[in-house]
């Protein structure tokens, strides 16, 4: 399995769940793809420095560091497109963890 780290941008202001409960979503949707979530750092939410529309003038940014196969990424990618919540991903691979001397 390969070590990822998304930076997921949430819309939670039509969003009748909490933060939390899209966090354990997504966690779920990890699962379901064969992976599994190592990390995961709330960031709280933030206004965009440039407003794409009015509606959504900021999100709650959220850092999950996973592994997965890269087989079921896609698989992923696909799920999320298919959540409202999520407003916008990008997904990049992890750095190896440093081994120490």
């Amino acid at each position: 399995m390969k070590p990822y780290e998304g930076l997921f941008i949430l819309d939670t202001q039509d969003s009748a769940e909490s933060v939390d409960t899209i966090i354990d979503a997504l966690g779920g949707l990890i699962g379901k793809s064969g992976g599994k979530m190592l990390n995961e750092q709330k960031m709280d939410r933030r206004s965009f420095a440039r407003v794409a529309n009015k509606k959504n003038s900021g999100g709650f940014y959220v850092n999950l560091v996973f592994e997965m196969e890269p087989g079921g990424l896609e698989e992923f990618r696909a799920a999320l497109r298919k959540r409202p919540e999520v407003f916008r991903v990008q997904i990049t691979l992890a750095n190896a963890p440093a081994v120490a001397d």
